[in-house]
């Protein structure tokens, strides 16, 4: 399964696909292309506490388990945004030295169906990734086990079980002081060079999701406010 797409707090003016008005100094001024109040989800007005999360530059994993045969071990995929998307070489190799049928067996004995989302980074995975740490690696966000996403702090838990890094939680915050946080161009909490921090990921606090499923979620890109 995919992981689901993550919309930012606002609509933007969709100046962008004008190449004219794309490329011209005053419509790029600040990137402002928000719509500051208008909700890109109008679902997001209704949540008052947010659960905050350092958003880290990197590429997307998945690391999927499956065990349907309680006689088996089970089976193991690692995979990229999509299931076509390539993984760079010095990555999965990381990722296959990390992470074992057995490791998972042993974490989740009675799931059928385990997700592990992240993020893979790290030198040469996007242009700042050299400053984040001198060794690729996999960081961990979500975990989706048997149709169910996992809680912060199982999710935290089982990092640790696994002996691998979950993404820096930043705290509960309302609206309004994520914007002001997200505009004071904060530096990243896991990197190793001084840096901006790429932005943040905001959950409802506690989680919900919209009828389909998916949790109620959205980002916002510090650069957007540069």
């Amino acid at each position: 399964m995919e992981y689901f797409k993550i919309n930012s707090l606002w609509k933007r003016n969709g100046w962008y696909f004008d190449q004219d008005k794309k490329n011209s100094p005053d419509y790029q001024a600040g990137r402002q292309s928000f719509i500051i109040g208008d909700y890109s989800e109008p679902e997001f007005g209704n949540i008052i506490k947010w659960r905050v999360d350092e958003k880290i530059d990197g590429t997307n994993i998945r690391i999927h388990y499956k065990c349907e045969n309680p006689d088996s071990i089970g089976s193991l995929e690692f995979k990229g945004r999509t299931d076509n998307a390539q993984i760079p070489p010095h990555l999965l190799k990381h990722l296959q030295d990390t992470f074992t049928l057995e490791k998972f067996y042993k974490e989740f004995p009675e799931a059928k169906e385990v997700i592990l989302y992240g993020e893979g980074y790290g030198p040469k995975i996007q242009s700042c990734g050299g400053n984040y740490r001198k060794d690729v690696s996999f960081i961990l966000f979500d975990i989706w086990v048997n149709g169910w996403w996992l809680m912060r702090l199982s999710v935290r838990e089982i990092s640790k079980r696994l002996g691998i890094d979950i993404v820096p939680e930043i705290g509960i915050m309302t609206e309004n002081e994520i914007v002001e946080y997200v505009k004071s161009k904060p530096l990243s909490n896991c990197s190793m060079n001084p840096q901006m921090m790429e932005g943040i990921i905001a959950r409802s606090e506690p989680l919900v999701c919209f009828r389909n499923g998916k949790p109620v979620v959205w980002k916002l890109k510090c650069k957007e406010f540069t």
